[in-house]
């Protein structure tokens, strides 16, 4: 929301020139603060489960937005349980 449009190069260079310095480096502490950015170094094992994680919590995310129908019980329990770690037992 801070940048500028990106269409107009002239105010997008304009943009930068005096803000850039500042902006960047506000966006290097939010990095260092949110502990994010780092190269974890996963193994290839790794990587797949975690693109099979994403992927089926993309799939529930889609089920709960479409016109499908599931209990307001089980809507409630797939939020609130939503992106939690994998239990270690399920490894």
């Amino acid at each position: 929301n801070q940048l500028p449009n990106r269409e107009n190069y002239f105010v997008w260079r304009e943009w930068w020139k005096h803000n850039g310095t500042a902006w960047a480096e506000e966006l290097r502490q939010v990095i260092r603060h949110r502990n994010i950015g780092h190269d974890w170094g996963f193994r290839q094992m790794q990587i797949n489960k975690l693109k099979k994680y994403s992927q089926a919590n993309l799939l529930l995310v889609h089920c709960l937005n479409s016109d499908c129908y599931v209990s307001a019980a089980v809507r409630r329990e797939i939020e609130e349980t939503l992106l939690l770690p994998i239990d270690e037992k399920l490894r």
